[in-house]
């Protein structure tokens, strides 16, 4: 062979030694080569055309079977799509197996939707979530872990571990995300794959912990039995206790969908979300005292709409409630909880997510368009008073009549609001 010539396009000299001279300084560390200098793995064009178009133009050739004749588990589309771009990845592509750290960006909108639906400018759990765990499926599909079976696997979030560790207004922000494989197991047509993660912002993590996920085929997804006897110690599920609080149906507020162009500012003080992000109908019941195990009990139910816009994004050819939209309405049950106990501070505070040990969530089942109606109870375990009271909780969620989350070691905040100081 003579006079063979191989170009690397879309780089600079400049870029090239900027990362090598970064990664020397890091050394593998939580600082990270970041700006617009810096040339992504994957921008966003081939984020979307692995969410939504042929996995070949993302990811290459060898998942050209995946374009047309095979189903690919994929990444969220818009507008529950939350990585801008993957700046790195240590790890090399399609060895499925423990490896180095990937990470990804994400450019937090100043007037995103989410701030909007939340009635907040902090970043709504639900969304902190699926940053943290995005570059994880991402990764997942790097590895080729689709190559490792000749059936079609869908991809499943089944629990993790995690911590809050200062409050989320990052509005206009460039968050960093870091993710690494640490444990696979193959049998027959299921992967499972454990992952370790890091949301950072200006090198300060924000958000860290460690999950796993599952590769199965429809026909298994079928037949999940929940979580069975996996419930949360001591805490009764039996038949529905007397209700110390009328039944409430939550109002409905714009926006009701993403999509809708922004309207009035964001109030100051305490809300329940508006429809777009809120994933709770009606509170069932409500006992401020609890029981023996519990200082409060809440109950919520949710009728599952197979129109709704987040079966549309999460995930395509897919359709199935991102996980986090069912911890999210645990969530709102201690908001609501909140505000009926300290309606003095509806004006004056803001929710903020508790920084206190680690919260776990469970995952053994799924919620899909054809099922009926959801139920989310909230188990509250400790409650601080004060200035800026504190409520502590764990949780469950039932799918029509099946349990299928468990949320430990949830914690919500009363903050003031610094324009009330």
């Amino acid at each position: 062979f003579e006079n063979l010539c191989l170009k690397i396009t879309g780089l600079s000299r400049e870029s090239v030694e900027t990362f090598w001279e970064d990664r020397k300084k890091t050394n593998g560390s939580a600082d990270v080569p970041e700006g617009p200098d810096t040339a992504p793995v994957f921008d966003q064009e081939k984020i979307l055309a692995f969410a939504e178009g042929k996995p070949s133009d993302a990811f290459g050739d060898r998942y050209r079977p995946f374009d047309r004749s095979r189903f690919i588990a994929r990444l969220p589309r818009p507008p529950y799509s939350f990585i801008t771009r993957i700046i790195r990845a240590d790890a090399p592509q399609w060895i499925l197996k423990p490896g180095e750290w990937i990470t990804a960006e994400y450019e937090v909108p100043e007037n995103a939707w989410f701030f909007r639906a939340d009635r907040s400018d902090r970043i709504p759990y639900a969304v902190l979530l699926e940053i943290a765990l995005q570059p994880c499926g991402w990764l997942a599909a790097w590895a080729g872990s689709a190559l490792s079976s000749d059936s079609d696997l869908r991809f499943r979030n089944l629990g993790g571990s995690a911590r809050v560790h200062r409050p989320l207004n990052l509005a206009g922000r460039r968050l960093t995300v870091r993710s690494r494989m640490t444990k696979v197991s193959n049998a027959a047509d299921m992967i499972i794959e454990h992952f370790d993660f890091e949301v950072l912002d200006r090198n300060a993590v924000v958000y860290e912990g460690n999950t796993h996920f599952g590769f199965f085929t429809a026909d298994a997804l079928s037949h999940q039995a929940g979580l069975g006897n996996d419930l949360i110690p001591g805490i009764d599920t039996g038949p529905a206790r007397e209700s110390a609080a009328p039944f409430r149906i939550l109002p409905v507020e714009a926006p009701h969908l993403p999509e809708e162009k922004p309207g009035e500012p964001i109030p100051a003080g305490l809300h329940m979300p508006a429809k777009a992000l809120l994933m709770v109908d009606t509170i069932e019941q409500y006992d401020p005292r609890g029981g023996p195990l519990s200082l409060g009990y809440v109950r919520g139910g949710k009728q599952v709409d197979p129109d709704e816009w987040f079966f549309r994004a999460h995930f395509h050819q897919d359709p199935v409630c991102p996980g986090s939209l069912g911890i999210e309405s645990f969530l709102q049950l201690l908001k609501w909880a909140a505000m009926e106990r300290w309606p003095e501070h509806r004006e004056t505070h803001r929710f903020e997510l508790m920084d206190v040990a680690p919260h776990q969530w469970t995952y053994r089942g799924q919620i899909t368009p054809p099922n009926l109606k959801v139920v989310v109870e909230a188990f509250i375990k400790n409650i601080e008073e004060g200035p800026e009271p504190v409520i502590i909780a764990d949780g469950l969620l039932k799918v029509d009549g099946l349990y299928m989350y468990k949320m430990e070691n949830y914690g919500l905040k009363l903050s003031i609001s610094s324009n009330s100081k």
